[in-house]
């Protein structure tokens, strides 16, 4: 993290190790080192299993893994809540298109922990669409929530 942000959750993770939950960050330590650091802008949702005591959130670019955290099972179901809220929190708009029988694409625009804004796209089951078709979609979709939040177009 850049700057200290307040602490929005902090608790334990079922190996023993701390998570602590900011605006903007998540952050993994075994005592006082680091072991694993994220923005909420890394992905698109997440999903909570309280009888595993499971979180797992899908990432939106190939360079990020996608985040699994293990809780303890009796963890307090509202780390689910939680965790859910910090990535929604970072689209500011979105806009979805079906590209198939059941394909789509889905435009965000997000705001980094610095503030400033940008697009990304995600998309489902897309290997069959027509790639100018798809292209050309995405274009749309990314220029119609540009212009929703005031971000130049072109």
């Amino acid at each position: 993290m850049s700057k200290p942000e307040r602490t929005l959750w902090q608790g334990s993770l079922e190996n023993g190790d701390t998570l602590i939950v900011t605006q903007n960050f998540g952050r993994i330590m075994s005592g006082s080192s680091t072991v694993h650091e994220w923005a909420w802008v890394n992905y698109a949702s997440g999903s909570w299993n309280g009888e595993e005591g499971t979180f797992i959130a899908a990432a939106i670019t190939d360079d990020v893994d996608d985040l699994r955290l293990q809780f303890n099972r009796e963890s307090d179901l509202s780390i689910g809540l939680v965790l859910s809220d910090r990535i929604e929190s970072s689209i500011v708009h979105q806009e979805t298109a079906l590209v198939g029988d059941a394909s789509w694409v889905r435009v965000f625009v997000r705001r980094n922990p610095d503030g400033t804004m940008f697009t990304q796209s995600l998309g489902f089951d897309i290997d069959n669409v027509d790639p100018a078709y798809l292209q050309a979609v995405v274009l749309e979709l990314e220029a119609t929530v540009r212009e929703a939040v005031g971000l130049p177009t072109a």
